[in-house]
């Protein structure tokens, strides 16, 4: 038999934990882990600030040569970083951005009617201003979509 401390007593019997319970134990555990990889990370990190200079000066340059445009009428559809493999996929991912665009479009238009005589609230101004950016984000949309349902054909 082994031997415990004196008051210690093997036989308590613990009720089991909750769902919410072991739910919280399980998170607490991942916050603990995440800190510690944060933490090798910061100390990796602290070993490469040499090139922080560099970077710096490339970033900085980089962004003084940005210009920013006032004319809402030159807005591009955005453009993502990862293309899509195959132009069916390309032509699915432009169809959920028109659905996405008809439908600001429409709200907003909406909006736009059921406020048409009373004064409308800053966020809904907003709205309307890029109105004329998202017809546009559309008309392009839609003509590249023509552009590869042609290719595709």
């Amino acid at each position: 038999m082994q031997e415990v401390p004196p008051g210690y007593d093997q036989v308590v019997e613990s009720k089991p934990k909750s769902k919410s319970a072991k739910r919280n134990e399980r998170k607490k555990e991942k916050r603990q882990q995440a800190a510690v990889d944060k933490d090798k990370n910061d100390d990796l990190s602290a070993d490469n600030t040499t090139d922080l200079p560099d970077t710096m000066e490339t970033v900085s340059s980089k962004m003084n040569g940005l210009s920013l445009s006032g004319n809402a009428s030159l807005v591009t559809p955005p453009t993502n970083s990862t293309e899509c493999p195959t132009p069916e996929d390309q032509v699915q991912d432009i169809d959920k951005k028109i659905r996405a665009l008809k439908k600001k479009i429409r709200l907003t238009e909406a909006q736009q009617q059921k406020n048409a005589g009373k004064d409308t609230k800053p966020d809904q101004l907003d709205k309307v201003t890029k109105l004329e950016g998202w017809r546009n984000e559309l008309k392009l949309l839609e003509d590249k979509k023509a552009e590869l349902g042609a290719s595709i054909s």
